[in-house]
């Protein structure tokens, strides 16, 4: 049994599981930022969870790394299943990975959640600005001004702008 395989490997998931969880403690603190409309925390919590998002990248390289050297040593497939792999290892250690990965996805999967309230609460609340914005100036939504003062068609591309002037 390679056990030095299997406490990398299980090293490797519980720092990315750490980074997970740090993730989402800063995604839920962008989220209470956006709700109060705090700006200036908002930034802070923006950047706090560029960085945790950096670290779950490097730490799911890392977690990758040490399976793939797992199961090389196990001498299984490079697409071989946890489940396949907990039934090549001895009994012992069979709950140490299943709760390690199963530890693992459900830090995935609280990342995942807040990410999509976040963006289901930024987009409703964007969609209902723009909905008010068009109920109250509905001539001036989408309009383009030329030199004249007269509306302009809408470019197909994309406008620059001469911020000189």
């Amino acid at each position: 049994m390679e056990t030095n395989g299997l406490a990398d490997f299980l090293a490797k998931a519980a720092e990315q599981t750490e980074a997970l969880d740090k993730f989402v403690e800063a995604q839920r603190s962008v989220s209470a930022a956006v709700r109060s409309r705090d700006w200036p925390r908002l930034e802070v919590s923006i950047k706090l969870a560029g960085a945790y998002a950096t670290m779950v990248s490097a730490a799911e390289f890392g977690r990758e790394e040490a399976w793939d050297k797992f199961l090389a040593r196990l001498g299984l497939p490079a697409d071989s299943s946890v489940f396949r792999v907990s039934l090549a290892i001895s009994m012992e250690y069979r709950s140490m990975l299943t709760d390690a990965y199963r530890t693992l996805r459900l830090a995935a999967m609280r990342a995942r959640i807040e990410n999509e309230a976040l963006s289901e609460f930024v987009g409703s609340s964007a969609s209902t600005l723009n909905e008010a914005i068009e109920a109250l100036y509905p001539e001036r939504k989408g309009r383009i001004y030329g030199r004249t003062g007269r509306t302009r068609k809408d470019p197909a591309g994309a406008m620059i702008l001469d911020a000189a002037f």
